[in-house]
């Protein structure tokens, strides 16, 4: 019986899988002799005890000197493996020359009855089947036990993992819906902030018609009744326009009394422009004798209309729409009490540059004349020195406490027209503040939300691969091995119908349009966001869509308060839709 020497050195080779895991599995048998696996998965049981967690790890580890021993000893096990098989290959030849040679001897005892060789031949071929059906259904049955239990145990973890990706989702949706709670509750205070300052602007516009008077440049009397004539004449032109336009649009409302309650802005411009009509045709009924007098005139309306307003309850007037009439009529009323204080040379009128002027359009401060000198001008605004300070010679402290005497007086020394901007401006400001970073983090959690409804597309496509696997396995087969099975079903090539198209998409599109920074949308963003637009918006609302598409112009950047009340109308317009199902092949993207 030939014998076969054991290599003492590494011989190059080949490294297939086989060979590997066939190896790993001896060395896990070594440690636990109960377990009968051969699989990949004794390969990463004995990784990982070295601390090897993936392939990575592994390919870094194998480029170190110590990876290269590992590999020399490695291969030197296979070695003394192979030439182990080498020699049990010869033995199983000799083994099967002898049993030929006996069974040559015994063909030639039998040869001269050839019945009684068929006979042998049959039994010979009997047992040699059955011994192979025996075989057959031994490695069948434990390969079919193996990937069962490898299925079962991939069936458990993407079961596992599943619930964990619906309960994030679900965490996910909680938190969006509150984010978009607090950022429809801001567009909400953005709205009413819009239709403040358009209530404001009225009122501000009837305080500027009166400041534009000549009343304020030392000129005769007799130059205001000229202006009188004037402004009644354009002031009656446009109330007949505003009227005839209002009457078109008037629809018949069956709660009456409700609506009487309610002041359109229509209404209000109307009303207003009467005001001021009234008041110039008066100047001619009881003619004025000096310019003082004409503003006092101007000031006892306003606070004749504040009296009235005070003593309205809420079924009269609703109490938003009563208080901002109050608030605009307390806005005309310190203009004209301002315009009393120039005319009494009281106090003097100054531009942003501190330089004097006599116009209320170009005039930022109006100030007490002796204290012109303890005004300065400080980077975007103003301070009030203390008396008796050198500007030349202030401390730290000193400007501190100018700055301080700014802000103090501000409501006092500041013409209404700029106090006004100054702190709508501030409110605005603030209340972007506020809805960016909310608006970051929403679109932080829609990234987030569509990467777990993503990786769950890929958890359930595998879940149902692994479950159609084990049904197969269950199947009685004449031979399936694991190695014979996909590891994922090829899907079938089915058309998929046309994506819808989620409201968080259809907003971040919208937003796209109006920007708050460059760049600026460009003719196509217009075409592909109307597209998209008229696609979902109903018939009967295509005209008011065109109107706010048609507001949006190429290479431009709306204002920061067209663009709230901008999105907010169109955001109207919009119906609910629901999300769309997600694509199976659907890949996260960062």
């Amino acid at each position: 019986m030939p014998t076969t020497s054991l290599p003492t050195r590494s011989v190059p080779m080949t490294l297939s899988e086989s060979q590997l895991e066939r190896l790993f599995a001896s060395i896990e048998r070594n440690g636990n002799p109960h377990t009968a696996q051969t699989d990949s998965y004794l390969a990463i049981q004995l990784l990982s005890r070295f601390g090897l967690q993936n392939a990575k790890q592994v390919a870094e580890f194998l480029k170190t000197a110590g990876g290269n021993e590992t590999i020399n000893m490695i291969v030197q096990e296979l070695v003394k493996e192979e030439a182990q098989i080498q020699y049990i290959r010869e033995q199983t030849a000799e083994e099967m020359l002898k049993q030929e040679g006996l069974l040559l001897r015994l063909l030639a005892f039998i040869a001269k009855d050839k019945e009684l060789a068929k006979h042998v031949n049959q039994i010979i071929q009997q047992q040699i089947d059955q011994k192979l059906k025996e075989t057959k259904t031994v490695e069948g049955s434990s390969a079919n036990s193996i990937a069962i239990q490898i299925l079962d145990a991939n069936i458990r973890a993407y079961s596992n993992v599943l619930n964990a990706l619906n309960e994030e989702q679900e965490a996910l949706e909680e938190e969006l819906e509150e984010i978009e709670e607090a950022l429809n509750a801001l567009e909400e205070e953005a709205l009413l902030m819009e239709e403040e300052h358009a209530h404001m602007t009225d009122h501000l516009d009837a305080l500027n018609a009166f400041l534009q008077a000549p009343l304020f440049n030392n000129q005769p009397i007799t130059q205001f009744a000229s202006y009188s004539s004037q402004q009644i004449a354009s002031l009656s032109a446009q109330l007949a326009a505003l009227r005839a336009q209002h009457t078109a649009q008037v629809v018949p409302s069956i709660d009456v009394s409700r609506a009487q309650t309610i002041e359109s802005p229509i209404d209000r411009k109307i009303r207003m422009l009467q005001e001021r009509l009234d008041f110039y045709q008066n100047q001619f009924a009881q003619p004025p004798h000096s310019h003082e007098q004409v503003v006092q005139r101007l000031i006892d309306q306003v606070r004749a209309r504040l009296a009235e307003m005070q003593h309205h309850d809420e079924m009269q007037v609703p109490l938003m729409s009563r208080q901002r009439e109050l608030d605009g009529l307390r806005l005309q009323e310190r203009g004209f009490l301002q315009a009393q204080q120039f005319l009494k040379k009281e106090k003097i009128l100054l531009n942003a540059h501190l330089e004097p002027v006599n116009d209320f359009n170009q005039a930022y401060l109006i100030i007490d004349p002796s204290h012109k000198a303890r005004y300065q001008k400080h980077g975007d605004s103003y301070v009030v020195l203390s008396e008796g300070l050198d500007p030349q010679r202030l401390s730290e402290d000193d400007w501190l406490q100018a700055k301080l005497n700014y802000e103090r007086a501000k409501a006092d020394v500041c013409c209404v027209n700029a106090d006004y901007h100054a702190r709508r401006q501030q409110r605005f400001d603030s209340l972007n503040q506020r809805m960016e970073p909310l608006q970051l983090k929403k679109n932080n959690f829609i990234d987030r939300l569509d990467q777990v409804k993503a990786n769950k597309v890929e958890i359930l496509h595998a879940l149902s691969s692994a479950k159609a696997q084990r049904a197969l396995l269950n199947q009685p087969r004449e031979e399936v091995t694991p190695l014979a099975m996909s590891p994922r079903p090829t899907p079938k090539a089915t058309p998929k119908p046309a994506p819808k198209c989620s409201y968080s998409l259809m907003m971040r599109n919208l937003e796209c349009l109006v920007p708050t920074h460059a760049p600026a949308p460009r003719p196509t963003d217009i075409r592909n966001v109307r597209d998209v637009l008229e696609a979902v918006v109903s018939p009967a609302r295509k005209n008011e869509l065109d109107e706010l598409i048609n507001e949006v112009r190429p290479g431009e950047i709306m204002q920061p308060e067209v663009r709230l009340g901008w999105l907010y109308r169109i955001k109207k317009l919009i119906p609910d839709i629901p999300v769309p199902e997600l694509d199976s092949q659907l890949k996260f993207k960062k």
